[in-house]
């Protein structure tokens, strides 16, 4: 008997992840910060988170109808970016602030782009950015127990008033700071979980750490432990330097990027007029990303490059 073999387009190969997958399993991976998060700062916690979302839905489901295109909102992204934006604000930012960050992260750091896989910037911290340089007093008000008192990087950046928590502390993430950002252990677990998932490269997130670990400890080697363990460092690392579309796609690249990464956020720490340089540092390393993949991806045997 004949048998016939029908051959389709490529890829040939499907993995069983898809975008979908990829985008709920970093959104379960946030799950411990958050929750940690609501024990930190209290229930207003929700209320950010909640806002963030739908802001972010309806944001993205805005620009399917002037497009005419089916909504794009159900792969998860613009919740995970919502998620991820809303765990860089404190918790008092006024929920008017979180709508427009979430308008901003999603209409100008993804949909103007073509949608998810077309932005070459974390849409997140587009948003963040955004608020940062409008909003700087709304977004930089920091309440711990009903108590107003300043981040840890400020306090030993500015010479503030104010007692810099102990390492305990820094690691459990009872202290002053944004949401999702605080506890160095519920981000770890969620590190774990995405290594779990192979959904990310173990020792991109890594290289970022160590190089902000090693400047510090060269720089102010008293101040290592406070530069290493607050601030936006673990969750940058872990959740947004390894953003797979704006991110590298090799490891010696992922290498790369989280090494440039560490060098931008230590230079805006110790020498720039911000406490903090994650979002900034991810955002210009995300300009060089096609140019890391040009030097980094094998290529094929007999290729050769045309020079222009």
């Amino acid at each position: 008997m004949e048998q016939n073999f029908i051959i389709s387009a490529a890829p040939h190969i499907k993995a069983k992840h898809t975008i979908s997958t990829m985008m709920m399993d970093t959104i379960i991976s946030l799950i411990p910060a958050g929750v940690g998060a609501v024990i930190f700062f209290g229930q207003r916690v929700v209320w950010i988170i909640t806002v963030s979302i739908i802001c972010a839905i309806a944001s993205e489901y805005f620009v399917n109808m002037l497009r005419k295109q089916e909504p794009t909102f159900k792969d998860f992204s613009s919740v995970l970016t919502a998620v991820l934006l809303s765990y860089t604000l404190p918790s008092t930012t006024p929920l008017w602030i979180v709508c427009i960050g979430s308008f901003v992260s999603i209409v100008f750091g993804k949909m103007v782009y073509g949608g998810v896989g077309y932005n070459p910037f974390n849409p997140a911290l587009v948003g963040r950015a955004f608020l940062q340089i409008s909003f700087p007093k709304e977004i930089g008000y920091f309440v711990i127990d009903g108590i107003s008192t300043a981040t840890p990087l400020s306090i030993t950046k500015f010479n503030l008033s104010g007692t810099v928590p102990d390492t305990i502390s820094l690691l459990v993430g009872n202290y002053s700071s944004s949401l999702g950002e605080t506890s160095v252990i519920l981000l770890l677990v969620g590190y774990l979980y995405l290594v779990y998932k192979k959904h990310i490269y173990p020792l991109a997130p890594l290289s970022f750490i160590a190089t902000v670990a090693l400047i510090t400890l060269f720089v102010k080697p008293e101040n290592v432990l406070v530069y290493t363990f607050s601030g936006g460092l673990f969750l940058g690392a872990i959740f947004m330097a390894t953003d797979p579309v704006t991110t590298p796609v090799t490891p010696k690249g992922k290498i790369i990027f989280g090494i440039g990464c560490g060098i931008l956020t230590s230079l805006i720490r110790f020498w720039g007029s911000y406490p903090e340089g994650v979002c900034f540092s991810i955002l210009l390393m995300n300009l060089v990303t096609p140019m890391i993949d040009n030097f980094t991806i094998v290529r094929k045997f007999g290729e050769i490059r045309i020079s222009r």
